[in-house]
This record gives C-alpha cells, structure tokens and sequence, in this order.
C-alpha cells in the first residue's frame, strides 16, 4: 500500500457501481444508475472539485490553475492524463495578470467570478436540455437566454446580426438583394428536408417563423438528399444552390452562424456528411424563437453547475462522493464477476458488484497499468489542437488599480461610455479571416453572474492549424479590445481593457470510440471532450449507451421511474378533471 493516507476511511465497502470522475457524462450514469436503477454507487474524482474538464472555478481558483492541471508524468496508480496546457504569455501581460490577481483576490472579489474551463451553451431544444428537465434539474440552478448573435461581415469590418427570420434576412445590409432572396429559399428548402428527414412537429410555443413552413418538400430535392446524406454535406449544397450565388459568404453564415460547425468547410478534412449537417441545423431552427431570437441558453453561475446538478440528484438517492487529489487507485482485479479496489481508502479491497465507469483520462492509465507493453492501446494520436483564450476586461480604468493603469497608459480614454451589455452573447468570425477555421466568442457578465459587477468575461475559441499560434492570440486579443470600438456598430463606442489573460491549448484526438472497450470486462468509457458548442455529443452517447449498463432500462426513462412518471400523468389528469368540475360548479352557480 502507499503512503498516501487520507484524514478518512470509508465505511462501506461494497458497491454496485465504481465511477471515476464527476464530468457530465459520468454524473448522467450516476444520476441514473442511482435514481432510475436503484444502484448504490462509489464516485471518486482525482482532483478537489466536481464537474472534472468541464469545472467552473472562482478568480482564485482559475489564478492557481498552472499548478493543478495533471502532467505527463506516469504513476503506479490510476490518474489523468493531461489535456489542456497554459500557454506561456509575455513579460508585460503576466505583470497585468499578478496586479489584478492581487487587486482581486484581497478582498472577497474573486467570489464573484465563475470561470469556466470548457464554456458550453445549450440549444433551448435540445437532448441535453430533454434530460435537464426530466431530471427536474431547475431545482438546482437556472438559465440565461443568450440574446445576442452576431456575424462578422469582411466588407464592413463590422460584427452584425446573424439573419435567421425573414426579417432579418431583408434586412440585413451585407447581402444583396438576389443573395437574400436565394439564402431564405435555401433555409425553407433545408427546413423542409429536416421536417420530412425525422417527422418533425412544430413547436407551437416557438415563435420561429421556419416552424411555421408547412410546404411539402419535392420528390427531386428529398432524392437528392438520400443520395447525398452520407456524402459531404459541401456537395449536396452545391446540387440545390444556383452557380451564381455567393456560396462563400451564404454557406459561411450556415455552417458557422446557423448550425454552429467548428472547422472550415473548405478543409477537405472536414467531413460532416449531409445528415449531419441537417441534423445540427434542424437543432439550431427548433431552438430559435423559445427564449429568445437566439437558439441559445447559458448556465447561470457557469457551465459546471450542471454535472454538479446530476452530483446533487445522485447523492440524494444514496451515491458516496469523494472528490480529491490524493486518492490512489493501485490495482483493479476481477473475481467472480466482481472488481476488486486496492486503494488507500481502506486498508481493505472494496469490492464492486456490477461494473466502472471511467472518464477516458483516467482510463488510459488503467490501460498503461494493465497492459503496460500495450503501446498500440495506449498512444494518443493528437489531431488537432483547439485554443481556449479567457479575458477578463473592464470599461472603466478607475477599477483598475495604478500598477496595471501604468502598463497601458497608451489605451486609456477618460472620456469613453463605461456601460456594458446586460445580457451574454455570441459572436461568429468566418475563416479566412484571421484564421483558418471559424472563431467564436462568447460574452457574459455580472448579469448571469460569471463576473464581478465591474468585469465582463470573454472566452474565444478556435481550431488551430499547424502554423497559428501566439499571432493569432494576438489577433483576437485586439478584437475584443475593440469589438464596442471598430466591430459592433450597435454599441457605445468604448473599447475594452485587458485586466486578465489565459489560454488554454486543448488537444483532440478523432480516435474511434468504444463505450465497452473489452467485451469480456464490464468496465466502460465515456466519450472524449470535442470542439463543439453544446453537450448533445456526450448527452446522445449516454442515452444510447445507458441500456449497456442497466439492463432493465426502458425507452426514455432516463431521469425519472416509470412508475413516478405514471403517477405523474395520473395526477394531471386528475387535476385537469377537478379543474373541468370546478368551471361546471362555477356554471352552474351563476345560473
């Protein structure tokens, strides 16, 4: 055993289910395997705080991150292999960034920053959104419709409203008259293929006039569409658009506005097939119109706070949760059909009846532990590298101390507009404009509580090519600076102070992903994280994986007891009837 000890022992040591790390998949298996399924469940996660890769931290949390992301270093025991890397910033931004962590962090400031370390939105129509609200989980936390959506236009140099209703479309000053008219029959004629694709039903609380189409798609453009589906969704728009559209600035807006696809579609890499593609853009037209014009909602108080809420439902139905850095997992053994933990929880193996659940970090260690000649199993083959760069910025410089006024003396304007926008938003550079795959930025504040009531927030993503780096960083740094200033022609003109920098290099890999790695073992894997925007990914592999591990499961009882569900419905329709009763009482009284 290691010397490792812990100020603690577990008491129980039989368990049906050992899952490893709180990310949002793992605690969707919890929360089910514990609620739906009745199991008791062992979840250990390798660091202090929930939510794994997907955590929400505060300002001093987020300052001290450099030193707590894991290493390439191996150990004889299970842990994370590293993901993100912190890109090593300049002499005068790291100055910036110990002024204002010091400013902050004296007082009680930094309480009120919730950083996330993988911002992701969710689509107001949507799986993830399906499971959230059958788990009942706006007990928990709540949500911030994301109100803004802008494109940025190369012509102008500006950032504008991405056209997604009629209006907007004729509206809109960055498309000709004949690209208008074009780009909306495009939009009808894709809605009506995702209508017809999957037998869509019209949301009758939607305000998105697409919803409303209820034109039949021809026979020649639905053939066209089955013999493209598997193809790359590039050629098929290509068969149904005219030669003579603007097909550069039209798909730009579709791909990267619309249905939110990360990587360029000029990249013969790039091989989202025609069902994918209507897939993602069916998502984004449903989601429209709910909350908001926008298809978007953000997590009030950060992204981590949803596997946090799938945290809280599982420990209500009985599942122990350790979270911290110094558990040592030293060997998994099978007996009987059981797994066997030697760890330093207890001088004595804890033994798990059913099966593991492993975040894909932490299962290549067990793979290096188990197989250590293995080399084929455990090499990671990087793809590509996705750039996470986090700015905290002010408006008005008397909020900034003296030190970090000093180092940018030469942007300050005593005279400029110190409000900020109220409500979080999105904005949408194509590629080929500073980089070789779209940017997106997102924007929040103090009004959905990831900042201090002085501060915004902006997380900026790209995909890297081989060639990008620190220039792009460079690049973009300058278009939040002046996005109020040069972009967003609907803004005060103001521009923003940089008070604080991160960038986190995220890499990703396209191996092929198996849920059961090993038939024979009942030890599972949960998805990589990927580039995209939203949670669907992880949501969709958990809701077609759930029934490997609960063999009882039945359709759509992800969240919620069918007996409970039952009773439900029961018991509205029991209150419809006594409401009915009571009108026919009401009637009859007043004649």
């Amino acid at each position: 055993m290691s010397d490792d000890k812990l100020a603690f022992q577990l008491d129980v040591l039989e368990y049906d289910w050992l899952i490893l790390g709180t990310g949002y998949e793992e605690t969707l298996y919890s929360a089910h395997l514990s609620k739906v399924s009745k199991q008791q469940n062992l979840v250990l996660d390798f660091g202090n705080t929930y939510s794994s890769n997907i955590r929400t931290m505060n300002f001093k949390e987020f300052h001290k991150l450099d030193s707590e992301l894991p290493t390439e270093e191996q150990f004889p025991y299970l842990h994370k292999r590293p993901v993100f890397r912190i890109l090593e910033l300049d002499q005068k931004q790291e100055q910036i960034n110990n002024y204002f962590a010091t400013k902050i962090n004296s007082g009680q400031e930094f309480k009120h920053f919730n950083i996330d370390m993988q911002p992701k939105l969710l689509f107001s129509n949507s799986p993830a959104v399906s499971i959230m609200q059958q788990a009942d989980l706006d007990q928990y936390m709540d949500f911030k419709a994301v109100e803004s959506q802008f494109f940025f236009d190369q012509t102008t140099k500006t950032f504008k409203l991405t056209p997604t209703s009629k209006s907007d479309i004729f509206k809109c000053q960055f498309l000709s008259l004949s690209e208008k008219k074009q780009f909306f029959q495009l939009l009808h004629t894709l809605v009506k293929i995702f209508h017809k694709v999957i037998n869509y039903q019209v949301d009758q609380n939607s305000t998105q006039e697409f919803d409303q189409n209820t034109t039949q798609l021809d026979e020649d453009t639905y053939q066209k569409y089955l013999e493209f589906k598997d193809k790359q969704a590039i050629l098929f728009l290509n068969e149904i658009t005219s030669k003579s559209l603007n097909k550069d600035k039209v798909y730009s807006i579709l791909f990267y506005s619309i249905c939110f696809i990360t990587q360029s579609f000029h990249n013969q890499n790039n091989l989202i097939t025609t069902q994918e593609f209507i897939t993602k853009f069916g998502k984004c037209i449903k989601s429209m119109g709910i909350h908001s014009k926008s298809p978007f909602l953000y997590t009030n108080y950060g992204t981590g706070d949803i596997p946090q809420g799938f945290c809280r439902i599982s420990a209500v139905h009985g599942s122990v949760f350790i979270t911290q850095s110094q558990i040592r997992i030293h060997k998994i053994e099978k007996e009987d059909n059981q797994y066997l933990i030697s760890s330093n929880l207890h001088e004595n193996k804890i033994k798990i009846k059913q099966g593991i659940i492993m975040n894909k970090q932490i299962y290549d260690s067990y793979v290096n532990l188990n197989q250590p000649n293995n080399e084929q199993n455990t090499q990671q083959q990087q793809n590509y590298v996705l750039m996470r760069l986090i700015l905290i910025t002010a408006k008005d410089q008397n909020v900034l101390c003296e030190e970090v006024r000093s180092l940018i003396l030469d942007q300050l304007d005593e005279y400029q507009s110190t409000l900020h926008q109220l409500d979080p938003s999105i904005y949408v550079i194509p590629c080929k404009q500073f980089s070789s795959n779209p940017i997106y930025i997102f924007r929040t504040d103090s009004n959905s509580n990831s900042a201090y009531k002085d501060y915004e927030l902006f997380y900026v993503w790209t995909l890297l090519d081989k060639h990008e780096g620190k220039e792009l960083k460079e690049t973009l740094k300058q278009i939040v600076v002046d996005i109020d200033l040069k972009y967003n022609e609907n803004e005060s003109k103001s521009i923003n102070y940089i008070c604080y920098e991160k960038v986190l290099l995220q890499e990703m890999t396209k191996k092929e992903y198996k849920f059961q790695p090993d038939p024979q073992e009942n030890i599972f894997v949960t998805t990589e994280d990927n580039d995209d925007l939203d949670l669907d990914a992880q949501t969709k592999a958990f809701m077609g994986n759930v029934k490997t591990v609960n063999k009882n499961f039945e359709e759509q009882y992800y969240m919620v007891e069918k007996v409970a569900k039952q009773q439900q419905q029961i018991e509205q329709e029991i209150d419809n009837q006594q409401y009915i009763l009571n009108q026919l009482m009401n009637i009859k009284q007043k004649e």
